[in-house]
């Protein structure tokens, strides 16, 4: 499963289904490299095992990290490893702009981001020349720190603090 269009995608044959979003316990979090970029790959579980790929960055090395990869990252530190997550995707078009966000939905309430720019977040470096004139911005340091703040999530779904296991009330004295 992957995120295209706004909606979670998966593919069943040469067809795509699309669904609002996907609910169930996180289990596991990794990366892969694909033909389109680095890919966070968010293992998911309810009734079935699901593997949803958000795509970190493209291809490109000056391309950006995506947008549900950042709305992913800065809601991490707010995800309880304990409970049902419900992820949904968000793809909205504004004139000739795509605006696209990741919210995470747990225990009935939308889950805001942890950290915002100015509030211990680290700034974007902006290299400029001799004159002042700000000719790129380092986006690095801000990168690796979306990607600590998801192995940090991990590590505590690593730490074994994963959905319980429902008891059953069997009555027995021991």
């Amino acid at each position: 499963m992957t995120i295209r269009e706004g909606k979670v995608a998966k593919k069943e044959g040469e067809e795509w289904v699309y669904f609002n979003g996907i609910e169930g316990y996180i289990r596991e979090i990794s990366t892969r490299e694909s033909k389109y970029g680095t890919e966070l790959l968010v293992v998911i579980e309810d009734d079935q095992t699901y593997q949803l790929a958000i795509r970190i960055k493209g291809d490109d090395p000056k391309m950006k990290q995506s947008n549900y990869f950042i709305s992913f990252a800065h809601i991490a530190p707010n995800i309880d490893v304990n409970s049902k997550v419900e992820l949904i995707p968000s793809l909205k078009i504004e004139g000739d702009r795509k605006r696209s966000a990741l919210y995470i939905r747990q225990n009935g309430q939308f889950l805001k981001w942890a950290y915002k720019k100015g509030e211990g977040m680290p700034e974007p470096e902006e290299l400029t020349n001799k004159k002042g004139e700000v000719i790129s911005t380092d986006w690095s340091e801000v990168e690796a720190f979306r990607l600590d703040k998801v192995n940090e999530l991990n590590a505590r779904l690593s730490l074994g603090a994963a959905a319980p296991v429902e008891e059953v009330d069997d009555d027995l004295p021991f």
